[in-house]
């Protein structure tokens, strides 16, 4: 009975992975080159074609062969991918179909919404359709049978194990140890000119670079694809096929680069996972913060390194000879590791960057205990902004729409972000107790680094947790200081500013 069983869990797999390669194929593709005036179409039918694929996974008698096959079977790994395949499946079990595809429905009007109300600057636009999808997100999770309050299952959801409490600890150390060392640098750290990196950069001489970059990145062209978005990002298709995403800025140069090594940092770790774990639960439901560890070490760790662009450099001179000539690479590494506080996540230094997702962090707690008036979320938001960082945002595309997770209905995602920086630290910590990363990114051997993440992080999927792969790779289970440490010694150096 376990033979035929298998046989079945193995085809209801590949057919949910053949929804999931149609429904990442026109996610791409609606986010990269679809016209808009066909987005109303496109929803619909792909709200009709979730239905379909939602039907067949939740079928009584699939689920029912799965679960006996889970009683039965001795393999202590196919109970383990069993178990994350349930718990992947535990937010749309018991859901109606015609909940589901009201939800799916709900999600992609309000993604319309909200590209249209940043590009309108206008949150109004939005504020109905964020209401109705916080109110449907509610409904589904209703559904779920758990013993937690509905934020605390879903940041279980994207990242196993954490709950509110756990990210009250770790955000009560951001505030702690980083709030005060922004306020010093603002007030007694040396001025740092970067305005050199925000002259008039032709677009096509930043795309011929990001080719260099690529290249130097050893990105395999026949694996990995990249586009252009409004707001970049990464799909994974197969166990050799990733697509990245990034946006250019004529003003700023910085931004593609940062994103395009952001997000080949998230390619990377997808295509490195054990091809054996192909269509399993050990490849699809990798933890968030996981993967934020790896584009988060590669867009800072590596890509602000000195070594890095020791090697990168001149070629990016060579593109732009008029604007950086007069540049040294000391001016250069100074300039892109300035801190200071600003408007825009995705355009953070790394040590503001964690109080953009307390911010988030601290308003979602709030929607879900339910203090939020929607009509006045946006001043929520500037108040905030103007605590921490002591700027108010004037527009609401550099505010409260600036982000399209909430529009989504990926609420509980943002605090992936900040734990995802700090999983980086410790993981970039232990590389560099075993290789020496700044010679091979002097060298351009960048194999050396991906090899090094593909034996200690990315083979394992989520075959293992979070604690487990940091405990192989660098002795000890999450510890939030290597994170706290690395960002006060780097900016304590960069801004000339001795230890109190």
């Amino acid at each position: 009975m376990e033979k035929e069983l298998r046989t079945f869990f193995s085809e209801y797999k590949r057919i949910n992975a053949s929804y999931t390669l149609a429904f990442s194929t026109m996610y791409f593709d609606m986010a990269t080159i679809a016209p808009s005036a066909g987005i109303p179409y496109r929803n619909e039918m792909m709200s009709i074609l979730a239905g379909e694929a939602f039907a067949y996974q939740m079928n009584p008698e699939h689920l029912k062969k799965l679960e006996t096959l889970m009683k039965i079977t001795k393999d202590e790994k196919l109970k383990k991918e069993l178990a994350l395949y349930f718990k992947e499946l535990d937010i749309n079990r018991n859901l109606p179909k015609d909940v589901y595809i009201r939800f799916k429905k709900t999600v992609a009007d309000s993604e319309e919404a909200w590209q249209i109300a940043k590009e309108r600057d206008d949150y109004k636009h939005f504020k109905q359709h964020l209401i109705q999808v916080i109110k449907a997100q509610k409904e589904v999770i209703s559904y779920v049978e758990k013993d937690c309050s509905d934020y605390d299952y879903l940041l279980d959801r994207y990242q196993s194990g954490m709950n509110r409490e756990k990210y009250d600890a770790f955000f009560a150390r951001i505030k702690t140890e980083l709030l005060p060392l922004i306020q010093r640098i603002q007030k007694e750290g040396r001025k740092i000119d970067d305005s050199l990196l925000y002259q008039d950069f032709d677009l096509c001489e930043q795309e011929a670079f990001m080719q260099e970059l690529n290249a130097y990145m050893q990105v395999d062209p026949t694996k990995c694809y990249m586009g252009t978005t409004e707001h970049p990002f990464t799909d994974f298709f197969s166990a050799n096929e990733a697509r990245i995403t990034t946006h250019y800025y004529k003003d700023n140069v910085l931004s593609a680069i940062f994103s395009t090594i952001h997000e080949y940092g998230h390619a990377l770790y997808s295509l490195q996972v054990d091809e054996t774990f192909t269509d399993t639960a050990f490849k699809n439901d990798i933890g968030f913060a996981m993967h934020e560890s790896q584009s988060r070490l590669m867009e800072n760790h590596i890509g602000r390194n000195k070594a890095f662009w020791e090697y990168n450099y001149p070629k990016l001179q060579a593109h732009f000879p008029k604007q950086l000539q007069q540049v040294s690479l000391d001016q250069f590494m100074t300039m892109i590791n300035a801190s200071k506080p600003s408007l825009i996540r995705t355009e953070a230094d790394e040590l503001t960057y964690p109080i953009h997702i307390l911010i988030r962090y601290e308003l979602e707690k709030e929607i879900f205990d339910g203090k939020v008036d929607y009509e006045h979320l946006d001043t929520m938001w500037n108040d905030k902004y103007e605590e921490y960082l002591g700027i108010r945002p004037t527009h609401d595309k550099d505010g409260i729409l600036q982000d399209m997770h909430w529009g989504a209905a990926d609420l509980g995602y943002f605090a992936t972000y900040a734990l995802g920086s700090a999983y980086a630290a410790q993981f970039y910590h232990a590389m560099q107790q075993d290789i020496d990363v700044e010679d091979a990114l002097r060298k351009g051997d960048f194999k050396i680094i991906s090899d090094w993440l593909k034996e200690h992080v990315h083979r394992y999927g989520a075959s293992l947790t979070a604690d487990e792969i940091l405990l192989k790779a660098s002795g000890e289970p999450f510890n939030p200081e290597y994170y706290i440490d690395y960002l006060k010694n780097k900016f304590m150096k960069v801004y000339g500013l001795s230890h109190v």
